[in-house]
């Protein structure tokens, strides 16, 4: 009997859990396909170091399925109390609490079902384009990846247990609930804003707050990644950021109706005045939870924005940080026996082919003549100054386009690191083998071909005298793209081979730096970065919606009332529906505004930050990528909007 009933009332009230539905197929659909990409045998053959990727995302997945399983217990109360008069009268008619919880526990097992079963399905799909991505990331061609079995499994395991948890707090609503508030719980008025001057304070000062703290966390992020500041600077302004985020949504939810109903013109006109005070307990009912979701929207969104931005300027970071196919550094102090550097190129050879060898060389003279002007020179133990000849440097940076340096009588500084640019030496001679040398420059803009936070280029007669402690060679190879990661295990083996080394061929460093090793070992990250990211901002935007819709579905019954009473005041259907329209639309844009307009501040720096490392080409695709995660998100916004206003509108329209 419990079971047809149940069916019976899911056939009838489809409309209303509508919403439960999509959100959670869809989330099913998310957990399946990451479940899929874990589980996959695909993710230990392209990603390097699989085990470490799988453990990532699971840690990710567990974590995200239990704020689903909070979110939709909370979605479930709402289901709950959307038919209170309905679940009053069963007990009225002598049903136990045991009964009612029974036919909603089948009937929301039957929504699951049925959402899993579409989750599912939808997952299937979504799973090839989450590896589609990936495969992109890679640099891989894409084929279609075969599902697990295990990822299944896990999938049916994590909705059953959100399905649980959204019982137990289905059990103990129904469990502590009176008959009076069921069946009269309608009937409650919602309470006025008081005090909305200073609802209105908060938000003027909050708004100004969060402009102030957003803008000085970009300037101090800025500087962080100068190397001038620190990050706890950072974390203490985005800690106000947030608290002015959820105290400006707070005040505006409950200063905006007051502030509305207090212009004559505006009240006046056509339903405007019913529309606001539709709106007065509801924003002020909602206000911390408005600051809430605009939160977690805008941490989606940014998060998004930049796991993509990181893989634009991946490329031309790469080239800034390896410029050749392959270096080879020695060191006289770290290596005490001599280097098979010919074996280790023959496997260079056999494995890509090498088309130009351009050796170089960085000297020592055991004093601190330039690191004694740098301001870290009493912090840390600062090594010796490091001295490169004016012709290897030319002949190292002529393949890479350089322009070639003319030193006489004089040295350039060449920095690694942007605090080099903090130190002076425009008034220091050096003064070597009875020879005296002026400062030319400081450059930091040049390939990084050496380890060292700064090297001294000085015409080739200064370094007479000095101990060469590196003799270092660029490659140019055959091929441009190889299996890096095979290079440098082989490579490993040559070395470890010549030498007591570490036991694992992992362990230790190698004095090669091989660009498409970690070109392969950046898309590891970027393709990890990108997927969690879009998990995880998905669900995280499932969710928010999902709540805004069902906070509209919850105080139908109130609606319906008030409407039905417009009608018979002759408030046609036409009038009705723009004021249905301009009530739900105004409370579910009110926390949407916020993500959407981050997307600027979050593109310009995305520029900024690109453009200072000199990754020109990455910083101008950054406006196309945020562009998309603007529009994906105001996507998903319109469909579950639509959603929630079409069910509404059903239910609350009145027609001739």
């Amino acid at each position: 009997m419990y079971f047809k009933l149940a069916f019976r009332n899911v056939k009838r009230q489809l409309g209303n859990y509508l919403i439960y539905f999509i959100t959670v197929a869809l989330t099913v659909a998310l957990l399946f396909a990451v479940n899929n990409i874990i589980y996959s045998r695909n993710l230990a053959v392209f990603v390097d170091r699989g085990e470490s990727a799988k453990t990532t995302l699971q840690i990710i997945v567990v974590m995200i399925s239990m704020v689903v399983a909070f979110v939709l217990s909370y979605a479930t109360s709402f289901l709950l109390k959307r038919r209170k008069r309905e679940f009053g009268t069963y007990l009225t008619l002598g049903m136990t609490r045991r009964d009612l919880l029974t036919i909603f526990l089948v009937e929301t097992l039957l929504i699951c079902l049925i959402a899993l079963g579409a989750g599912l399905a939808a997952g299937g799909f979504l799973f090839q384009g989450l590896m589609a991505v990936m495969m992109k990331l890679l640099e891989m061609r894409f084929a279609i990846a075969a599902y697990s079995a295990e990822g299944f499994s896990r999938t049916i395991l994590l909705t059953v247990g959100i399905f649980l948890t959204a019982s137990i707090a289905s059990a103990v609503y129904l469990k502590s609930v009176s008959i009076y508030d069921l069946i009269h719980g309608e009937k409650k008025v919602e309470k006025g804003v008081r005090h909305p001057v200073c609802w209105f304070l908060l938000t003027f000062v909050s708004l100004v707050g969060m402009l102030a703290c957003g803008g000085l966390f970009f300037r101090e992020m800025d500087k962080v990644l100068s190397g001038g500041a620190k990050l706890e600077g950072a974390g203490i302004l985005l800690s106000g950021f947030i608290l002015s985020v959820v105290g400006f949504h707070a005040g505006l939810a409950k200063s905006m109706v007051a502030l509305f109903l207090r212009m004559p013109g505006f009240r006046s006109r056509g339903f405007n005045t019913f529309v606001l005070r539709q709106l007065s307990g509801s924003l002020s009912a909602n206000a911390l939870m408005f600051g809430a979701l605009a939160l977690l929207m805008t941490f989606a969104v940014v998060g998004t924005n930049f796991s993509f931005i990181q893989k634009a300027g991946q490329e031309e970071a790469l080239l800034g940080e390896y410029p050749y196919d392959i270096m080879y550094y020695s060191n006289k102090y770290e290596r005490s026996e001599e280097f098979p550097l010919e074996a280790a190129e023959s496997v260079i050879e056999k494995y890509v082919g090498i088309k130009k060898r351009i050796p170089y060389r960085i000297f020592e003279t055991g004093r601190q003549d330039f690191y004694s002007r740098t301001r870290w020179y009493e912090e840390w133990m600062a090594p010796g100054d490091s001295f490169m000849p004016v012709s290897d440097f030319n002949a190292v940076m002529a393949p890479l386009g350089v322009e070639p340096v003319s030193l006489e009588g004089q040295y350039m500084i060449v920095g690694n690191n942007p605090i080099v640019g903090e130190a002076d030496w425009s008034d220091m001679v050096y003064e070597w083998g009875g020879k005296s040398y002026t400062y030319h420059s400081c450059r930091l803009d040049y390939p990084k071909i050496s380890y060292l936070y700064f090297y001294v280029v000085v015409p080739d007669e200064a370094v007479q005298g000095m101990e060469c402690v590196e003799q270092s060679v660029a490659y140019l190879t055959e091929q441009n793209r190889f299996d890096g990661m095979a290079l440098e295990r082989a490579l490993r083996q040559v070395v470890y081979a010549s030498t007591d080394g570490p036991a694992s061929l992992t362990d230790g460093r190698l004095e090669f730096e091989i660009r498409e090793y970690h070109r392969q070992e950046e898309n590891n990250v970027s393709a990890i970065l990108v997927v969690g990211a879009l998990f995880v901002s998905a669900v995280f935007l499932l969710l928010a919606m999902a709540i805004l819709a069902l906070k509209i579905l919850s105080s139908l019954g109130e609606d319906r009332q008030r409407y039905e009473i417009c009608f018979r005041l002759g408030m046609g259907e036409r009038e009705q529906c723009r004021a249905l329209f301009r009530q739900t639309f105004s409370f579910f844009l009110l926390p949407f505004i916020l993500p959407c307009v981050m997307s600027i501040p979050v593109a310009w720096f995305g520029r900024h930050v690109l453009r200072i490392a000199q990754m020109e080409a990455a910083a101008d695709n950054v406006p196309l990528i945020t562009g998309i995660v603007a529009a994906g998100m105001a996507v998903l916004y319109l469909l579950y909007y639509t959603a929630a206003y079409l069910i509404a509108k059903r239910t609350v329209v009145r027609g001739g």
